[in-house]
This record gives structure tokens, C-alpha cells and sequence, in this order.
């Protein structure tokens, strides 16, 4: 067998423990301890001594017996009185609980619809407010534009053609026509007369009939600065069209004070000999 560094080590301590315990036990003592002669503790004296009563008999006291108070016996119940027991738990009410639940959800959804109709109402009357205002301001536009229709007017008022009957430049709305008409047309700018030149009239080449009615803008200066084919016309054909467009552009107006446009209407008949 191989011994080892650390075997030998270990071999070494243990035969050193042993030889110290074999001299720990050679060399130790017991000793037993006797118990004392005389015994401990307060000494009790019995005996018939006659001196040891006394010379004088202590009196005698009667112990009274203290009165005990009386078992009150409950009364036991008769059949006319039912006991009164509880056979469950208490329990929470879920039926109730929900029923509650679902009113609060009804209020909630109502409060809800109430508001959403009062925001709708209110909705509505700001719209028709703002329409009525916006009324209101085309309104006045056009009592803007009428304003200066019927003053004094800026240089010569020109000469009409055909049997329309001309305005005066110093009436009112009950004196003069508001419309003339000149030649195969007719026009409409709220009381305004023609310039200079008259009521232009359309070539008519085309071998088709028909009217046709020329939507207008007129500046204070009264030249024609928007011409476009309006509600009315009833004929498909593009010469007579263009013929009637390109004579209401040529068309002067009076000249007037004021500064908005007007807008209004030349109407062109056209009919075969």
C-alpha cells in the first residue's frame, strides 16, 4: 500500500489524540460526595406540651354564612311563543344588486341622449343663425348695389333702339321700366339704361330658331365683364349661342355712382322670317 504525505499526516494526529486521551483518563479522579449529617430546613415542633395552649382560651367567632342570591330560572317557552331561530346565512341580494345596476345604466344612457339632443338643438340654432345672418349680409349687399341706380348718372346716358321705354336718371322704383328691349333682344339690370351703342344685335346666319338668355355682371363703368348662357334658353344651337354671347358682351351700359357690380339678364329671340 502507497502511504501518502497526507496519510501520514493524518495517521500521526490520530495516534497523538489517543495517547492524550489515555493520559486525560489515567490521571483524572472521581470523587463521590457524602451527604451532609444534619438536614436542612425550618423545624416543625409536635407534641402535648399542656403549657403550650396558653393560659386563656380564645373566644370563639361564628362564622356567618353569606346569603347567596337565588338561580333565577328562565321561563321555558310555550307553544303560543315561536323561538325565533335563523336556519341560513345571510346572503347578499344579486337580484336586487342588478336590478339597481341596470337603473343606473338606463340613467346614465337617458342623462346621455338629453345632452346629445340639447348639443343638437343648439347646433341647429347656430346654423340658423348664421343663415339668417348670412341672409342678412346678402341683403345688404344688394341694397349696396341698388343705392346708386337711381342718382344723378356720370355722362350721357346714350340713346335706346327699338320700343322699349327708357328710365328716368331722377325717379324711383314706382318711375321708368326696369327693362327695355331693342331690336330681336330684351335686357333686365334693375332699372339701368344702355350706353352708348344700344343693345347690340347678334348676327343670325343660322337656319334655326329659338331664345336664348345671357346671364350678365355689369361694372359701374358699364361694360359687360361676365356673360354666360342662362336659365331659360331652349334652343341646342351653338351658332346662335355664340352669336348671342358675343352681342351681350359688346352691349355698354349707363355709367352709375355707385361701386359694386350688378348682374342681370339680355334675352335674344331669334325667329325665322
Amino acid at each position: 500500500m502507497i502511504i501518502t504525505e497526507e496519510r501520514r499526516i493524518s495517521l500521526i494526529g490520530t495516534a497523538t489524540f489517543a495517547v492524550l486521551l489515555l493520559l486525560i483518563l489515567i490521571f483524572s479522579k472521581l470523587y463521590i460526595f457524602s451527604p451532609p449529617d444534619e438536614l436542612e430546613g425550618i423545624p416543625v415542633m409536635f407534641g402535648s406540651v399542656p403549657s403550650a395552649g396558653g393560659i386563656v382560651e380564645p373566644p370563639r367567632n361564628e362564622i356567618t354564612p353569606t346569603p347567596t342570591e337565588p338561580v333565577v330560572t328562565p321561563p321555558r317557552p310555550t307553544v303560543d311563543d315561536p323561538i325565533i331561530t335563523q336556519n341560513t346565512e345571510p346572503t347578499i341580494d344579486i337580484a336586487a344588486q342588478r336590478e339597481a345596476e341596470r337603473r343606473r345604466q338606463e340613467q346614465q344612457a337617458a342623462d346621455a341622449a338629453r345632452r346629445a339632443e340639447e348639443q343638437r338643438i343648439a347646433a341647429e340654432q347656430r346654423r340658423a343663425e348664421e343663415q339668417r345672418q348670412a341672409e342678412e349680409r346678402q341683403a345688404q349687399a344688394i341694397r349696396n348695389q341698388v343705392s346708386g341706380l337711381f342718382g344723378e348718372n356720370q355722362g350721357s346716358r346714350g340713346e335706346t333702339e327699338g320700343t322699349g321705354t327708357q328710365g328716368v336718371t331722377t325717379g324711383n322704383t314706382t318711375q321708368g321700366a326696369p327693362t327695355g328691349s331693342g331690336g330681336v333682344g330684351t335686357f333686365d339690370l334693375g332699372g339701368r339704361s344702355l350706353g352708348s351703342g344700344g343693345l347690340r344685335t347678334p348676327a343670325y346666319t343660322a337656319n334655326d330658331f329659338g331664345t336664348v338668355v345671357v346671364n350678365i355682371t355689369v361694372n359701374p363703368a358699364g361694360n359687360v365683364i361676365h356673360a354666360e348662357i342662362g336659365r331659360g334658353t331652349n334652343t341646342p344651337n351653338a351658332s346662335l349661342r355664340n352669336e348671342a354671347m358675343r352681342a351681350a358682351q359688346a352691349t355698354r351700359f349707363n355709367t352709375i355712382t355707385g361701386t359694386n357690380n350688378q348682374t342681370g339678364t339680355i334675352t335674344y329671340r331669334f325667329n325665322l322670317n
